[in-house]
């Protein structure tokens, strides 16, 4: 009864230790803020005494052009209007989480750049240069293919069209 207890009481622990193990990746910024990795749902703060400046960064989807991910700084330090000012807190939202943020709240200097093509799974790195800081951006590749895939899709295809049309040739 004593050992059922136990090993039970042990199986819950691990049990409730688990979801921490999976946790993603956390966003961070070099001491100097020169750089910066942003990871989606993740929140970003400067190293301490710094800022950023407030705004969004719409990372569009090179298949779709739709907005994908949205990287927001906040003006939470001091507003000047727009959604621009200084801040000291970050996010990135995206489509793949669900949690894309309405276009009429993107700050009225938002710049639009094209996500970086993935390698049909895992993380896509989309680098942006703003203000001083290199932001490595870490989304979430979705599988679509390569420009390239397309090229060797129809080069087949193609060659299959051909290899049929052409006679056989004699059966014996």
């Amino acid at each position: 009864m004593k050992t059922t207890v136990m090993a039970t009481m042990l199986s819950l622990t691990a049990l409730a230790l688990v979801p921490g193990a999976y946790a993603g990746p956390i966003s961070s910024c070099a001491p100097d803020m020169s750089s910066c990795q942003v990871f989606e749902g993740s929140l970003l703060n400067p190293a301490p005494g710094a800022f950023f400046v407030s705004g969004d960064v719409l990372l569009i989807d090179q298949w779709t052009g739709q907005v994908s991910d949205v990287f927001r700084i906040f003006n939470d330090l001091f507003d000047t209007g727009g959604g621009t000012g200084l801040g000291v807190t970050a996010l990135l939202y995206s489509e793949d989480l669900g949690n894309l943020p309405d276009p009429s709240t993107y700050s009225v200097n938002a710049v639009s750049i094209y996500e970086s093509y993935g390698s049909g799974g895992g993380p896509i790195e989309t680098d942006y240069y703003g203000n001083g800081t290199i932001y490595q951006i870490f989304s979430t590749d979705d599988g679509s293919p390569e420009p390239s895939t397309w090229v060797l899709m129809g080069t087949g295809a193609a060659l299959l069209a051909w290899r049929r049309r052409r006679p056989m040739g004699r059966r014996v």
